[in-house]
C-alpha cells in the first residue's frame, strides 16, 4: 500500500468518488462522516494523512487539528483541505488554521497525487526521525541541541535577476525572513556562502520550463539539497507540470499571479510552513545526532568511549589486512592517579582527566584514535606506522603531559601529572590474533612492564604468536 489515507467528508457522495480515486492508486482508505468516527479511527491506528473535503456539523478544518495533535499517540498526520472551488482568501484562511495544503475542485489527479507523496514524504522523515530520537532517548542518549540558530533566510531565483528581486520586494512586506534575489547561475554562490538560505523560491518562468527544472534538480543533487526547501513558483499551471515538479523534489508548488496582494500573503505564509517544518526536522536531527554522539563520546573528556574504540579497532585491523600496513595499539595510564583525588578531591581529579585528555588528543595525528577505557585509562590506535613512529608518538604523549601543568580553580599551585604507556606494534603477516581484544590484552601487559619499570615510561612490544 501507498500509504493510509482517512477521507473525512460529510457527503457519502464526495467520500465514495474519492476512495475510488485513491484506491486505484494503492492506498488504503477509511473514511469518516463526522467527529466522533474521525477521532475513534485516529486514537485506534492513526492514519499517515487525512483528507478533509469541507466542514463537518460538529467539526472544522482548524478544530481537526487541534484534536489530531491531542488524540493521536504518533505524530499528528497532516490535513489535506479540499475546496469547493478555487478562493484565494479561503486558502490563506485554510492554511493559518493549521492545515498542510489545499486544493480546490475540480481536482487535478496528478497534482493531487503529488502533493500526497510530498505530504507522506514529509511525515515519514519526520517519523523515521522521532523514532531513531525516542529510542536514543530511552538509551539515555538523547540530549537536545543547544546553540544560537541565526536569522532565518530565503532567496528568490529566477532566470531573470530583475524578476527575482520584484518577487522578493512583493513578499518582503508578509515576510520576516532575510530575503535575497539572484539568478540561476549565482545559485552556487549563494547556496554556498556565508548567508545559506533556508528556503528557496525557484521562479519557473512560462517560456523557460527546462532552464528552471534543470536548476529545480541541480539544486536537489547538491549538498545543501537534503536542508533546503525549495518552493517552485511558476508563471502558468498547466496540468501535469505542478506534479512534476512536487515529484522532483519541490516541496510546494505555488502558481505566480501578477499582482495580487492576497497571493503574496499566501507565498509568504507557505514560506513560513515550510520554514517550521525545516526547523522540526533540524531538531529532530540535531537530537538524533547529539544521542549518537552521546552513544560513543565518554561524558568527561568529550574523547570517544570503550564502544566506539572497539569498533574502530575492528575497522582498522580489517584496513591493515586488505592494505597489508603495520598499525599499533597504545595503553595510557596515569600515575599515580589515586593520589591526585585523595589528595585534592574528586572534583580536581576530574579537572586533571579532562585537561590530561585534552593535552594528549592534541599530541596525536588528526587520523589516530584516542578513547577514555577506564577511570584513567586511555586507548590509542595508530594505523599505518612502523616501530620507530610508534615509539616516538608515545614518547611525545609522554611529555606533553609530564610539561603540561593542570591548573586547579581553588589552587595556586598546579597538579603535576605523568602517564605510562604501553604499546603493541602489530603487522598483518605476524605470528599473533589479528582481533581487538587479543591486541588490547598485548598493550596492556606492555603497559604493566612500564608500570613495574619506575612509570612515566614507555614499553613497545611486538606481539608473540597467539
Amino acid at each position: 500500500m501507498t500509504g493510509h489515507v482517512l477521507i473525512v467528508d460529510a457527503l457519502a457522495t464526495n467520500r465514495i468518488v474519492l476512495k475510488a480515486t485513491l484506491s486505484a492508486a494503492f492506498y488504503e482508505v477509511r473514511q469518516a462522516s463526522n467527529a466522533q468516527d474521525v477521532m475513534t479511527i485516529c486514537k485506534d491506528d492513526t492514519p499517515d494523512l487525512v483528507i478533509f473535503g469541507a466542514d463537518l456539523p460538529d467539526l472544522t478544518a482548524a478544530e481537526l487539528v487541534r484534536r489530531l495533535d491531542r488524540v493521536c499517540t504518533s505524530p499528528a498526520p497532516p490535513v489535506m483541505l479540499l475546496l469547493p472551488e478555487d478562493d484565494a482568501k479561503a486558502r490563506l484562511n485554510a492554511l493559518q488554521s493549521g492545515v498542510s495544503d489545499v486544493m480546490a475542485h475540480p481536482l487535478d489527479e496528478d497534482e493531487l497525487f503529488a502533493r500526497l507523496r510530498a505530504l507522506l514524504r514529509q511525515r515519514r522523515l519526520d517519523s523515521d526521525l522521532v523514532m531513531h530520537v525516542n529510542t536514543a532517548s530511552a538509551l539515555g542518549f538523547s540530549e537536545d541541541p543547544v546553540g544560537f540558530t541565526g536569522p532565518e533566510r530565503a532567496t528568490v531565483l529566477s532566470g531573470d535577476c530583475d524578476v527575482a528581486k520584484d518577487i522578493c520586494a512583493r513578499i518582503s512586506p508578509y515576510c520576516r525572513y532575510d530575503l535575497m534575489p539572484a539568478c540561476y547561475k549565482q545559485a552556487g554562490a549563494v547556496m554556498n556562502g556565508p548567508a545559506r538560505p533556508d528556503i528557496a523560491l525557484l521562479h519557473i518562468a512560462e517560456g523557460d520550463l527546462q532552464a528552471g527544472m534543470r536548476s529545480l534538480a541541480v539544486l536537489q543533487a547538491s549538498a545543501i539539497g537534503r536542508d533546503l526547501r525549495l518552493i517552485a513558483l511558476s508563471d502558468a499551471h498547466p496540468p501535469g507540470q505542478a506534479a512534476k515538479l512536487l515529484d522532483m523534489g519541490a516541496c510546494d508548488v505555488v502558481e505566480l499571479q501578477n499582482i495580487d496582494a492576497l497571493h503574496d500573503r499566501e507565498l509568504a505564509f507557505r514560506m513560513t510552513l515550510q520554514m517550521a517544518r525545516k526547523k522540526r526536522s533540524d531538531t529532530l536531527r540535531g537530537q538524533l545526532e547529539n544521542g549518537l554522539q552521546a552513544a560513543v563520546l565518554d561524558p568527561l573528556t568529550g574523547l570517544h568511549n570503550r564502544r566506539y574504540a572497539q569498533m574502530f579497532l575492528r575497522r582498522m585491523i580489517e584496513d591493515a589486512e586488505h592494505e597489508n600496513q603495520s598499525f599499533a595499539v597504545m595503553i595510557a595510564d596515569l600515575d599515580h592517579f589515586k593520589s591526585v583525588n585523595d589528595t585534592h578531591g574528586h572534583a580536581a581529579g576530574d579537572r586533571v582527566l579532562m585537561r590530561t585528555a585534552a593535552v594528549m588528543r592534541d599530541a596525536l595525528p588528526s587520523d589516530t584514535m584516542i578513547a577514555r577505557v577506564g577511570g584513567e585509562e586511555f586507548l590509542i590506535a595508530v594505523p599505518d606506522t612502523n616501530l620507530s613512529d610508534v615509539r616516538s608518538l608515545a614518547g611525545r604523549v609522554g611529555r606533553a603531559v609530564r610539561e603540561t601543568p593542570v591548573m586547579l580553580s581553588d589552587r595556586e599551585t598546579p597538579v603535576h601529572v605523568t602517564v605510562s604507556i604501553g604499546a603493541t606494534l602489530v603487522h598483518p603477516s605476524g605470528p599473533h590474533a589479528m582481533n581487538a581484544d587479543a591486541l588490547i590484552e598485548q598493550a596492556d601487559k606492555a603497559l604493566y612492564d612500564s608500570k613495574s619499570g619506575g612509570r612515566d615510561t614507555v614499553t613497545v612490544t611486538l606481539p608473540s604468536a597467539a
